[in-house]
């Protein structure tokens, strides 16, 4: 329906003393429907003037829609003209919805012209005293997993209903996930025929992060198909409440040194552990690089460990852009061809 806007000049209109004046002036200028609409509602004393000047410039679809949700003294009149016209689904349900004393009519022309699983879906939610009708109805024309899946989420007398109907369908993963997302009610069953599908890791992950409520029963299923280390690292990083028992089954492999890098930079209570992993799964100089780089906390053992690797004037320099304070350390470190020859002399020197 069109919006009811009040103009301010319709205001001056309604408020003021000279209104015969103003109303002349106003109808000096071209009218269209929106504007006499606005009057015909908002201002009683000069409604029916303007709506016979709306009369004889022809008023379209909404504006006769708009008069009937808005306007009870004209609202026959206007339903009469409307049903002249050739009236689309669209319109009969937006009467449907916001007319009542019109409802019933429009409801037997909307069956007339074959409503749509849209508009059944959508009068089924919004208009209670038709939803069985309408329901029956769409039933009759065999409703898809989205209207299912509709009906569930948000018309809770027919969700039981639906539900059945819609597990004979035999719905797919999303669908799934949908329902348990939003319908709390439904969750366990829903669950159940979820696990049916065969979910992969990536699918129990989603409902490990996002649905509270079942998150211990696909952390379970996730252990029993087996976590990948990115599966893992993701718990880490988004479920604080499985981070410690992830870390312990990523604590047991060889895990990826990037993966140990991103737990030290990113979870403070895992540093400690995850750094004497890096270590002893023997940091390169690019891991020591980034954790200089990136955790503060770590940043003089690292530099100590990293000049005991021999780094290349690459990584000093990578030290020396986003480490300020280690510059002039870093400046004159000896480069890898001084160090070899130091080793050189003092091979040399044990000798003599």
């Amino acid at each position: 329906m069109r919006k009811d806007n009040k103009t301010t000049k319709n205001n001056n209109l309604a408020s003021g003393s000279n209104i015969e004046e103003l109303w002349i002036k106003l109808t000096k200028n071209k009218l269209d429907g929106e504007t006499l609409c606005d009057i015909i509602k908002n201002v009683p004393n000069l409604s029916e003037r303007a709506w016979a000047e709306l009369l004889k410039i022809g008023p379209d679809n909404n504006d006769l829609r708009f008069i009937i949700e808005h306007v009870e003294k004209f609202r026959d009149k206007a339903w009469q003209m409307l049903k002249q016209r050739k009236l689309s689904n669209y319109e009969l349900k937006n009467i449907i919805e916001y007319s009542k004393p019109l409802r019933q009519e429009a409801w037997e022309l909307l069956l007339k012209q074959k409503p749509t699983n849209f508009e059944l879906r959508d009068i089924m939610r919004y208009v209670e005293p038709l939803r069985r009708e309408a329901w029956k109805k769409l039933k009759k024309l065999k409703p898809n997993e989205y209207d299912l899946r509709y009906i569930i989420k948000f018309i809770e007398p027919l969700r039981k209903e639906a539900w059945k109907k819609l597990k004979k369908l035999k719905p797919d993963s999303d669908d799934l996930f949908d329902i348990m997302q939003s319908v709390e009610s439904l969750r366990a069953e829903v669950w159940k025929e979820f696990k049916k599908t065969r979910p992969s890791n990536e699918e129990l992950l989603n409902i490990i992060i996002k649905i509270h409520g079942l998150r211990n029963f696909a952390w379970q299923a996730l252990l029993e198909q087996g976590p990948a280390d990115s599966d893992l690292i993701t718990i880490i990083k988004e479920v604080k409440t499985l981070r410690d028992e992830a870390w312990g089954i990523i604590y047991k492999r060889e895990a990826d040194n990037k993966d140990l890098r991103f737990i030290i930079k990113n979870i403070e209570s895992l540093r400690g552990e995850a750094w004497l992993k890096l270590l002893s799964q023997g940091a390169n100089n690019e891991d020591l690089c980034y954790v200089i780089k990136d955790v503060p906390s770590l940043r003089d053992e690292a530099w100590k460990r990293l000049l005991e690797q021999n780094p290349t004037p690459e990584e000093l320099a990578f030290v020396k852009k986003y480490v300020s304070f280690l510059e002039p350390k870093a400046r004159f470190q000896p480069k890898e061809n001084n160090r070899e020859i130091i080793e050189e002399i003092k091979q040399a020197s044990a000798k003599e």
